[in-house]
């Protein structure tokens, strides 16, 4: 708040030396479109303009950036602009190339004549109009705001590709590593259940390497079957890019599953677009297949449980983090599976709170008019370096795909895996209104397949769908045919009101199993407080869910998924406890009663817990529960549950004991800092870093939490409870980067300017910062105990250096700031005394001078 009262009394002093300024000088009519028709050349104004600089709020993109910029009036009217700050303020800088200056931004270098250029007091202006052309912006003087409004044809800070500056047109004050370990994630799952148990981890590292980056998967699984996938080095070279190791395929729906240990090339028009953000988890090139090998969201139940189920069955259960984010590694995924998470409560037991789909069955490979994508690859057939796997021959594949107009978009693939060959040709189009379809055909040796999906929307109504087929041996291991055919119609007849209709016709060789229906269904909210829906799962059997919320602290629900039925009510307490109470029917194990209170202790380290007694088949139980975040990026969970219904189980036991821990982290030179769940080969890097230095009394790095950290102008992340931050997904070049200054106590200051910051693909850099004191003390200055006015003050360091001169207002008083700990003369008509700061600004330092002679 004391910032930002001085921001504004300064820029009231600036409108009230703005009207002064006004009547002292010839008023200026439409400054920019003036000056733009009738600039004259420049050495006829540079001798003549004006030797008083006036400052201005500055606007960029119609936000006020809470800073302001130097302006000088010019004779025959408008204004010049201080280069230096207007650079600094739109995320770039000035070069200076000969005769001329050079600002490079993400549409290209603007180009300045230098002749033009302003030199006045030490800095140097330049006019608005032509600064304004050159950048292809909008650049306005408001007279009546006293500001210079600014909107650019590019987002500062923008992630898109191309959005960074490059390191040839800004040299980077702060490069990235050649060498490092950049990302780790790792989880570990404990397991007793009864007499049993059971351990599994796995941990992805990455990091730079040279002039690319590596990566690799380490798993470990109960029964000693450790193994190392996804592990390879990957060079980005313009338009293409290379790999060097083991890789997981699933290039397409009519293509098998495959491991390739080799070598992988791709090439590509529109690199920004192909390994970008468009890249899903672990791809090398974007097929844009949602999903690819690793499934992830977020929103979750804090330390809940996550659960991975495709086509209908349970896969993987994970720990929700305590950010409400879950993942899960190493699912393979072609393209035709059906795929839902789970989101349960931190117990895990009963339905979910919530049901995410993961859309992978899409058509959605179309790409802009005229991109192309080569990508192929050649190697070992499989994984050397997992005991499951081995490799068996020669493997490879290439790709082919081609975006012939707006509408069409064409592909073939070959693919030799498992000992056979493969081939594919197939067709993404554009039919309006009726949506994005695709087609594709596929053969092997001895059998075809062919496979359409896609989505379309008018209005209020939706559809989708996809329909597979697969003749006899066409996959090895499925000696029958298999086909898989599914649509749904979704109409939004009300806002509160959603009707669909789905239909199903698969048969499944692997359970000798046919699965047939057509079902509505039906999401309703007829009052704020009620909720109703059903829906038709994988199988064709309803899950459905009732919620009531019969005041702010109470919900009612009934609920059924997977063949378990839930009643439950939950009630929150008006200090942050919560209980539940719940039934719960499960057709094979029976009806579980259950009774929880569940709260967070709100230490240094926030705890959230569960307990609770469990009543089932005549016994009766416990739950104890518990999560932390023991350090930003290392999670824990622990579960004890004596369940009466897993007593039934013969040779189980009634006591599971479950502890689940998580490490995500960036790796820096200064430490770790929370990172942003490992590594991924999408052509995007990381800025990570620590600030340090000695705080103010009675503030704690904990109070700092939340701070933004501006990415060329614009917040992009932010300082955890130990000073350390993360800024995740940012495009290869460079930016620069600053702590927020609005949101740090007055009395720290950053020791050095904004640094530029090189990003690399794959590659966290190091940028930490230092902040350092500036204190200051304020008192009165009296004789005869009356204020003595205007008086001049001198502050002399311990050396005796004369550091600050001032004078004392109407009243007698005076503030002295930014000065650094240590010890202070105040000198003031013959009179002094010393003061020394050490953590915090003082004030009542009053200085009683000698009465005058008379």
């Amino acid at each position: 708040m004391e910032r930002r009262a001085r921001t504004g009394s300064i820029r009231g002093f600036v409108a009230v030396f703005a009207l002064i300024a006004a009547f002292a000088a010839p008023a200026p009519a439409h400054a920019g479109a003036a000056l733009a028709a009738a600039l004259p050349a420049p050495p006829s104004y540079i001798a003549s303009a004006s030797h008083q600089t006036q400052v201005a709020g500055f606007f960029l993109d119609g936000k006020d950036s809470g800073q302001s910029i130097s302006l000088l009036p010019l004779p025959q009217g408008g204004y010049a602009v201080d280069l230096d700050q207007f650079a600094r303020r739109i995320g770039t800088l000035v070069q200076a190339q000969g005769p001329l200056l050079v600002l490079p931004t993400p549409l290209g270098n603007a180009q300045l004549q230098t002749a033009q250029a302003i030199q006045h007091d030490q800095h140097r202006y330049f006019p608005i109009a032509p600064l304004a052309k050159a950048l292809g912006a909008k650049i306005t003087f408001d007279e009546q705001e006293f500001a210079l409004k600014t909107e650019l044809p590019w987002n500062p800070g923008s992630a898109a590709p191309g959005a960074a500056l490059s390191a040839q047109q800004v040299k980077p004050d702060i490069y990235a590593p050649s060498l490092s370990l950049s990302s780790w994630h790792s989880e570990a799952y404990f397991t007793r259940l009864g007499n049993s148990d059971t351990l599994s981890t796995y941990t992805d590292l990455g990091g730079a390497l040279g002039p690319g980056f590596w990566r690799m998967s380490y798993y470990t699984n109960p029964g000693g079957q450790n193994r190392l996938s996804n592990y390879g080095w990957i060079l980005d070279q313009g338009n293409g890019r290379w790999m060097l190791g083991e890789d997981q395929l699933a290039l397409d729906p009519l293509l098998p599953y495959a491991q390739l240990t080799g070598a992988q090339y791709a090439w590509t028009n529109q690199p920004g677009l192909v390994y970008g953000a468009a890249v899903g988890a672990d791809q090398l090139v974007a097929s844009q297949l949602q999903g690819g090998r690793t499934v992830s969201g977020g929103d979750g139940p804090p330390g809940g449980i996550a659960e991975l189920r495709i086509n209908g069955k349970a896969i993987a259960r994970t720990a929700i983090r305590l950010d409400g984010t879950w993942q899960f590694r190493d699912v393979l995924l072609r393209g035709d599976e059906r795929v839902e998470v789970a989101l349960y409560q931190r117990f895990g037991d009963g339905t979910p709170v919530r049901i995410q789909q993961v859309n992978v069955a899409s058509s959605a490979q179309a790409l802009p008019a005229g991109t192309v994508i080569s990508y192929g690859g050649v190697g070992a057939d499989g994984n050397p370096l997992d005991p499951a796997v081995g490799t068996h021959g020669l493997g490879g594949f290439y790709q082919l795909r081609y975006g012939l107009n707006q509408q069409w978009t064409l592909g073939s693939t070959v693919q030799r895996a498992g000992g056979q060959d493969y081939g594919i040709v197939n067709a993404v189009g554009g039919f309006g209104s009726f949506g994005t379809w695709g087609m594709t055909l596929g053969r092997n040796g001895s059998a075809s397949a062919w496979s359409v999906s896609g989505n379309g929307q008018s209005k209020s109504v939706s559809w989708s769908g996809y329909a597979i087929q697969r003749g006899a041996n066409y996959f090895p291991g499925y000696t029958a045919e298999s086909y898989d055919r599914y649509a749904t119609l979704n109409w939004n007849a009300q806002p509160d009101l959603g009707l669909s209709l789905s239909g199903r016709d698969a048969y499944d060789p692997t359970l000798d199993q046919n699965v047939r229906f057509l079902k509505p269904g039906f999401s309703w909210r007829p009052y704020a407080s009620l909720g109703l829906s059903a829906m038709p799962d994988y199988f064709g059997n309803y899950a459905w869910n009732a919620s009531w919320l019969p005041d702010a602290r109470d919900q009612v629900s009934l609920s059924r998924y997977s063949g378990v039925n839930q009643a439950q009510w939950q009630h929150s307490f008006r200090d942050g406890y919560s209980t539940t109470l719940a039934a719960t029917h499960d057709g094979y194990l029976g009806t579980r009663y259950s009774a929880l209170l569940s709260g967070m202790w709100r230490g240094p380290r926030p705890i959230l817990w569960t307990a609770g007694l469990l009543q089932g088949r005549g016994r009766f139980g416990y739950l104890l529960d518990a999560a932390v975040e023991a350090i930003p990026g290392l999670s824990a969970h622990l579960q004890v549950q004596n369940d009466p219904l897993n007593a039934a189980i013969p040779g189980v036991g009634g006591l599971l004991v479950q502890f689940v821990l998580v490490a995500d982290f960036a790796v820096t030179p200064s430490g770790l800092t929370r990172g942003s769940m490992g590594s991924y080969a999408a052509r995007v890097g990381v800025i990570a870093g620590r600030v340090s230095g000695e705080l103010p009394a009675n503030v704690h790095w904990s109070d700092l939490a939340g701070v933004p950290l501006l990415v060329d102008g614009r917040p992009r992340g932010k300082l955890d409870r130990d000073g350390h931050y993360l800024i995740p997904n940012l495009a290869p070049g460079v930016y620069r980067v600053q702590l927020d200054a609005e949101h740090m106590p007055i009395d720290l200051v950053p020791d050095t300017a904004a640094p530029w910051v090189q990003v690399r693909a794959g590659v966290t850099t190091t940028a930490d910062f230092h902040v350092s004191l500036r204190l200051g003390f304020a008192g009165r200055v009296t004789r005869d105990g009356q204020p003595l006015a205007n008086v001049a003050i001198e502050i002399l360091d311990a050396q005796g250096k004369a550091v600050k001169t001032l004078s004392s207002d109407q009243w007698g008083y005076y503030r002295v700031d930014d000065l650094p700990p240590g010890t202070y003369t105040l000198r003031a008509d013959g009179a002094s005394r010393s003061v020394t700061l050490q953590r915090a600004f003082l004030y009542q330092q009053d200085l009683a001078v000698a009465p005058a002679r008379t």
